[in-house]
């Protein structure tokens, strides 16, 4: 009983480290022409946008698709980082990176399921 409890503690200690360091990732990226630079956040939550001069002379549309395609290379990054810290403390097999995209697994194929009879 002991080891357990030990065992519930070190994985208590883990789950809070975790926690920890997701909550201070961060994620920058840069538009291809480098006139936007964004910073966001685990869950998309995007903390700072910094634009130069030349991007605010762009047109509403190119500027909203630099911010837009910026945002997402930004939050890609960060998932895969969140993924990754997550990923020792999951359950085997369990797809980390998928979940965190929000996506649920795709069922097994009728190939896959017939090779697992």
């Amino acid at each position: 009983m002991e080891n357990l409890t030990k065992d519930a503690q070190e994985k208590l200690e883990r789950y809070a480290e975790m926690r920890e360091r997701i909550a201070a990732m961060r994620s920058t990226a840069q538009s291809a022409d480098g006139l936007v630079s964004v910073t966001v956040a685990p869950g998309g939550a995007v903390t700072a946008i910094d634009l130069s001069e030349r991007a605010l002379r762009q047109s509403a549309a190119q500027l909203s698709a630099s911010l837009m395609s910026t945002i997402a290379a930004a939050s890609a990054d960060v998932s895969r980082r969140m993924a990754a810290a997550v990923a020792p403390l999951a359950p085997a097999g369990m797809d980390v990176e998928a979940l965190v995209h929000s996506r649920l697994p795709a069922p097994p194929s009728d190939d896959e399921r017939d090779g697992q009879r």
